[in-house]
């Protein structure tokens, strides 16, 4: 790593554990920890609030776009076995973060590991995952069909999807936002988490937060 990167470290209160990410100063994706990112991460932690901090010990996580790795590394923080998922040219970072941060996951009996993925291309898992995490990856209209054949592929109808999404203010983003929901509606079902479920300090009216599972075949 080089003098372009600085870090931040993103608290996890109720373990009591720091968690120290790594980011780029120049970049467009996968630099930085957005917020949207933010908002899932503490969301995962407001969960463990109300059904206690084992809750994700032992299951299988797997996260889609996972940049930097706020959110799959939260989730190992939390024991879950969790693979983060990324195109080839991210998993540096990402595997950097997941080293710096070992002695911070493996305390708590988690599992951390990073794979290459390009949406829309089969990947080889042991088993479905119980939960898929993502966050902040809507941003492209020829990604929308890949990371939906994606989503259908890796998934079954007991699969918890939990996805947050910053709705930004541009025609652009908004259309690209209406259009993935009107494909996902297609095979999932969803629920908008509201505000007031949310963490206290981390949630913003401008971002989304959903959770979803497959329709029934």
């Amino acid at each position: 790593m080089n003098c372009d990167i600085y870090k931040r470290d993103i608290n996890i209160d109720s373990l009591n554990k720091t968690l120290t990410i790594y980011q780029k100063e120049i970049g467009e994706v996968s630099c930085v920890v957005w917020d949207a990112a933010l908002v899932l991460s503490k969301y995962l932690e407001i969960i463990s609030l109300k059904k206690g901090n084992n809750w994700m010990k032992n299951i299988k996580v797997l996260e889609l776009g996972s940049g930097l790795g706020c959110v799959g590394l939260t989730a190992s923080c939390f024991g879950a076995d969790v693979l983060m998922t990324d195109l080839p040219e991210a998993l540096e970072g990402l595997q950097y973060n997941i080293d710096t941060n070992q002695v911070v996951w493996s305390s708590s009996g988690g599992k951390a590991h990073a794979r290459p993925l390009k949406w829309g291309e089969q990947i080889d898992l042991d088993t479905i995952p119980d939960i898929v995490l993502f966050a902040d990856c809507i941003y492209y209209e020829e990604s929308i069909k890949p990371l939906m054949n994606t989503l259908i592929w890796i998934t079954n109808s007991e699969t918890q999807i939990i996805l947050s999404q910053e709705e930004r203010d541009t025609d652009r983003q908004k259309s690209l936002w209406k259009n993935f929901l009107d494909e996902f509606v297609k095979y999932f079902e969803y629920k908008i988490v509201p505000l007031e479920e949310q963490h206290p300090l981390f949630n913003s009216a401008d971002i989304c937060l959903l959770q979803a599972k497959k329709k029934q075949s």
